[in-house]
This record gives structure tokens, C-alpha cells and sequence, in this order.
């Protein structure tokens, strides 16, 4: 990885990541496994990078409030500069770390991309955000910093306001708290076990005695952040990573009572295939408009016909198809606990074209299922125009359609992830 701003140690790599995330418009995860690959950490230091970079990103706008309490000018500061002190800043405030440790790393930093002119103003500030740290930077620090309701939750919550407003007018108070809430929290781990193995089998087994997880279907199992079951060791190849709310999403409709053949239109990796899979469902049909996220389905399941195909436009016959899954592009704002760059690059108009797509997507795939069939959609987000007013559009449009079930993440779930799932049936 090219450095664009070379600063010292694993608090320089997330400094890297941060900025190739924010300013290049990259992926946070896909910019940290680079960052990881190239570096040579430790395993200790590849954590404290993989837990600075997320938590500044979760953070970021909260930090940015603390900050500007105790600059007289920040919009006049290089954004290199902000980003040092945010990150020394989420340290103080938010880890167990030595606040001399904090403080030194940014003062060195800004010295160094400031030529030395910075160094003074960076000390200064980091040591007030250090005794703000040890009085407690609570909610009522931030009400008094700030103008109004909105104002007060996108800085204590760090989410940006036309997100805040959307979830206050959309969903109400109480719960545009609890989403708020969950989306600076460190989402669920979740695991599936390939139980057709007799060692994974014995360990979920285990799991399930010992009732250390918080949710499991007895194949999959979600844990809270970070921990790592000592029954998975030695089971690499038998254990995967999945969103244990993406799978509950899909499993909440019932696709093994589903007609097949299956398509899967929008596969990415080909998580649902496999899901599907596991439950016996035969035929399955899977496409992606990118080739290389169908790779490994097709060596590791290759009784799923994978191919190359956008669902805005899918190559298959009118009335060939038994259910198609549609897990549509989406804004993604139900998963900002695990993708937080997303609350940055996001915007109202992107929303506006993403719901456009969505209706493409599904008008034309509803052609491609038959009489008696059905379509399953799901979203990673929070936005009823993508969501339950997606659906009710979609009713209007086909007098062949009738609403089955629709489905949403309970605000108060412990995965702090949220889907929205919905199945239709064709007359």
C-alpha cells in the first residue's frame, strides 16, 4: 500500500486507512486488509489498528464535536490534522490506553505533517480532550454544545443529520435511539459451522451446551464482538464468517417451503446459495454482475449454476423461475455498526437513484417468475422507501401480487445489524 502520509507504528497504518477510506472513496474493510497484508504487525498491533480504524470511523462525528470545543478555528486546520487528533482523541475518550502514549502520537504527528508549525496547538488540545476523558465526556456535555435536537443526536451519536432526521421522522424517538445507539456499537460475530463435518458438528453441539452466544439457529451462531469460541480451533475450514442477521433475514421467509428452481439474483459471494444449500433447496440458479465474487461458490458449491448477470436485466425466460431472491444494492444504513465509512459517502440523492434501481430490479425479475411463485427481497437498511414503501409501490404496480410477509430486525437486537426481508407471491 503506497503511503500518502507516512506516520510512525500501527497508529500510522490506521492513519493510512482512515484517509484512503474517507479521502479515496475505498471500502474501510478492503483498505485494512491490505493495510494488514502489507505491514508487518504482530497480532497485537493488527487489533489495535482493526480497533482504532473502526472506532474512529464509528466515532468520528462525536470526536469532531469534543475537537471543536477547544479549537477556536477548525475549518481553518489541514484535514490531515483533524484526522491525527481525531484518532488520538477516540483513543483518550474511548480505549484503555496511557494518555501520555495518545497524546505524544498526535503531537508527534502533527509536527511532522505540519513541518513542526502544529505541534504546540495539537499538545494543547489532546491534553484538554485527556481531562475531559477522566471527567467523562457524557450526554449532557454534548446537549450544551450544540444548537438543537438534531444537532445533539448526529454529534453524541456520531451520525450524520439527514440520517438522524430521516430515523426520527420515519420511525420516531425511542426508536431512532436504539438504531443511533447500535450503529456505534461493534456488530455481532457471526459464524457458520458446516455441520456435515463430525468436529464441526460435535463443536456446535458444544456451543449450544455451554449457551455462550447470543442467537443461534444451531448451524450458525452469533457471538459479541471480538470473541472466538475455543471449540472453532482447529476447524479453519469448517467455519465461515456471515452476518448472523443477514441469514436470520432470509431464514424468517422459509425457503425451504420455497417453488424452485431458486435464483438467486444479486449473489455477491454467494452467501444465501449457501444458505440455501444447507436446507436441502435444489435447483439453485446464482448471479452477480462481477465474476470474481462468484468464484468461490462455484468451487465450493458447484451444484449451484453460478454465472455472470445483473438482475436489472436478467437473462432468463418469462415464467421460468420457481422464487427469486433479491438482496438489491441498498443504502446500507442498517449495517453502519459494520461498514461506518458508509454514514460518510452516502447521500439523499444516492438514496433517491438506489430506490429507482430497486424498482427495476424487481419489475423485471417479477417477469421471470412463474404462476404460484415467489420473490423474496431483502435490504441491508433503514428507509422505509426502500423498504416497506419498496413493497407497497410494488403492489400497486402488479395486480398479480399478493404480500406474503414482511419482516425487519426487532430495533432492540443484541447483532446491531439490521434487514428487512419481504416474500410475494404470484397469482
Amino acid at each position: 500500500m503506497k503511503k500518502t502520509n507516512a506516520l510512525p507504528g500501527p497508529r500510522g497504518v490506521a492513519f493510512e486507512c482512515v484517509t484512503r477510506a474517507l479521502d479515496g472513496g475505498a471500502d474501510a474493510q478492503a483498505v485494512l486488509d491490505n493495510a494488514l497484508t502489507s505491514a508487518n504487525l504482530d497480532g497485537r498491533d493488527r487489533g489495535f489498528v482493526t480497533e482504532i480504524l473502526y472506532g474512529y470511523l464509528r466515532m468520528r462525528l462525536r470526536l469532531q464535536a469534543v475537537l471543536n470545543c477547544f479549537l477556536s478555528r477548525p475549518d481553518g486546520l489541514p484535514q490531515p490534522i483533524i484526522r491525527v487528533l481525531g484518532l488520538a482523541a477516540y483513543e483518550l475518550l474511548h480505549m484503555d490506553v496511557p494518555a501520555y502514549a495518545s497524546v505524544d502520537w498526535g503531537v508527534d504527528s502533527a509536527k511532522r505533517l505540519s513541518h513542526g508549525k502544529l505541534g504546540g496547538l495539537a499538545n494543547a488540545v489532546l491534553r484538554k480532550v485527556a481531562r475531559l476523558a477522566e471527567d467523562g465526556a457524557d450526554d449532557e456535555f454534548f446537549r450544551r454544545n450544540t444548537d438543537s435536537d438534531v444537532e445533539f443526536l448526529s454529534a453524541y451519536y456520531s451520525c450524520p443529520e439527514w440520517i438522524v432526521e430521516l430515523w426520527l421522522k420515519s420511525y420516531g424517538r425511542d426508536r431512532a435511539e436504539q438504531y443511533l445507539e447500535a450503529q456505534i456499537c461493534p456488530p455481532a460475530a457471526g459464524f457458520v459451522l458446516n455441520t456435515t463435518d463430525k468436529k464441526a458438528k460435535a463443536a456446535a453441539i458444544q456451543l449450544l451446551e455451554e449457551e455462550d452466544y447470543i442467537a443461534s439457529d444451531g448451524q450458525a451462531f452469533a457471538f459479541y464482538s471480538g470473541y472466538w469460541p475455543e471449540a472453532f480451533n482447529g476447524l479453519k475450514e469448517s467455519v465461515t464468517r456471515q452476518s448472523y442477521a443477514a441469514r436470520e433475514a432470509l431464514a424468517v421467509l422459509e425457503p425451504s417451503e420455497w417453488p424452485t428452481p431458486v435464483w438467486d439474483g444479486c449473489s455477491g459471494r454467494g452467501g444465501k446459495s449457501r444458505f440455501l444449500h444447507s436446507k436441502d433447496v435444489s435447483p439453485i440458479i446464482a448471479s452477480d454482475p462481477h465474476a470474481r465474487r462468484l468464484a468461490a461458490l462455484k468451487r465450493e458449491v458447484p451444484s449451484v449454476s453460478a454465472f455472470r448477470a445483473s438482475a436489472i436485466n436478467p437473462p432468463l425466460a418469462k415464467d421460468s423461475i420457481g422464487t427469486a431472491l433479491l438482496d438489491v444494492p441498498c443504502s446500507g444504513l442498517g449495517v453502519l455498526s459494520r461498514r461506518p465509512d458508509t454514514k460518510f459517502k452516502r447521500t439523499p440523492e444516492d438514496v433517491d437513484s438506489l430506490v429507482r434501481l430497486q424498482s427495476r430490479i424487481l419489475d423485471n425479475s417479477w417477469e421471470t417468475v412463474r404462476r404460484g411463485g415467489r420473490l423474496a427481497y431483502i435490504t441491508c437498511t433503514l428507509n422505509p422507501e426502500e423498504n416497506e414503501l419498496q413493497i407497497k409501490s410494488f403492489l400497486k404496480r402488479h395486480n398479480d401480487a399478493v404480500s406474503l410477509k414482511e419482516w425487519t430486525t426487532p430495533p432492540d437486537s443484541e447483532l446491531h445489524e439490521f434487514f428487512y426481508s419481504a416474500l410475494i407471491e404470484k397469482k
